[in-house]
C-alpha cells in the first residue's frame, strides 16, 4: 500500500463517497480479486500468478473463504477467527485476524490436509484484499453489514442463554463487543474487550489499521439517535453502557471526524 494510504488523519480527509444505501442482504458475498496481500510478511497472491482469485463471505455457515487457483482451491477462516475489518474508498478490504488463526482446506469442494497456498498464510495477521475493477464499493459494505449481523446474533444469542451457560461456555464472547467505526474515507469495525478503556479503543483501532486519530473528534449515536461527543474516560463509559442497552445489541458505531 501506497505510504500516503497508510498514514491517515481524522482531520483534512476527502469527502466520503460511500452510499447510504441499506446494502441487499446477499449470501455468500463474492469479490473477485486482482491482489490480495498478506501482512506482515509482505508475501501475496495476484492474477499474475493465479488466473482467478476471489473470497466468499459466507454468513449461513459463519465462514469466510480464501478461494485461489482458478477458485479450485478454497481456504476456509471462521468468522469467530476474525478481529476487525477495514473498508477503504479506493475499494479496499482489509481482514485482521487471531494471530495463528484456526483455518481449513478444500479442493473441488473436498476437505484436505494440505495447504494450497504453500504456507503463505502462516505468521499471517491480516489480508489486504484488493478487488477486479468490476467490483462496486457497495459490495464491500455489504461485507460490513454480514458481520455487524452476525456479531448481533452472538450478542442475542448468549443473551438468551442460562447465565451459566454464559459463564461455563461463552465467557470469552460475553466479554467482547463489536465497536464499529466511520473516518471519512475509510469504516471499519474491532472486536474488543467489553471493559476496554477509551485510550484503549483508540489504540485498537490506530495500531490494527495505521490511522492516526483526533480524540477531540470522537463521537457515537445514543439511543434517541443524537450525536454525542466523546471527550473522556466518564463519556466512554457511558456510551458503552447506552451500546449495551441499546436496541443494536450489543454493536456500537463511533464517528471518527
Amino acid at each position: 500500500m501506497d505510504d500516503d494510504r497508510r498514514s491517515r488523519t481524522s482531520a483534512g480527509s476527502a469527502p466520503t463517497t460511500f452510499s447510504n444505501a441499506k446494502p441487499k442482504i446477499v449470501d455468500p458475498i463474492r469479490i473477485e480479486c486482482k491482489k490480495v496481500a498478506i501482512k506482515p510478511t509482505g508475501a501475496f497472491l495476484d492474477t499474475y500468478t493465479d488466473v482467478k482469485l476471489g473470497v466468499l463471505f459466507c454468513h449461513s455457515t459463519r465462514d469466510m473463504y480464501l478461494c485461489l487457483n482458478e477458485l479450485k482451491d478454497k481456504i476456509c477462516i471462521p468468522y469467530d477467527q476474525v478481529t476487525g475489518f477495514r473498508i477503504a474508498e479506493y475499494k479496499e478490504l482489509e481482514i485482521s485476524l487471531i494471530p495463528n488463526f484456526d483455518r481449513r482446506f478444500f479442493q473441488n469442494g473436498v476437505e484436505i490436509k494440505g495447504d494450497p497456498s504453500n504456507g503463505l498464510l502462516e505468521k499471517a495477521t491480516s489480508l489486504l484484499f484488493i478487488p477486479c475493477p468490476f467490483v462496486s464499493l457497495n459490495v464491500l459494505v455489504s461485507v460490513e453489514a454480514a458481520f455487524g449481523r452476525y456479531r448481533t446474533e452472538i450478542f442475542l444469542d448468549i443473551r438468551n442463554l442460562d447465565s451459566s451457560n454464559i459463564q461455563d461456555n461463552n465467557s470469552n464472547l460475553n466479554n467482547e463487543m463489536f465497536v464499529r467505526f466511520y473516518l471519512h474515507v475509510e469504516r471499519g469495525g474491532v472486536i474488543v474487550p467489553r471493559d476496554i478503556s477509551f485510550n484503549g479503543i483508540i489504540q485498537a483501532i490506530e495500531s490494527r489499521f495505521d490511522f492516526q486519530l483526533n480524540k477531540e473528534r470522537i463521537s457515537y449515536k445514543n439511543g434517541a439517535y443524537d450525536m454525542v461527543a466523546i471527550r473522556d474516560e466518564e463519556d466512554w463509559k457511558v456510551a458503552k453502557w447506552e451500546t449495551k442497552h441499546s436496541d443494536k445489541a450489543g454493536v456500537m458505531d463511533l464517528y471518527l471526524y
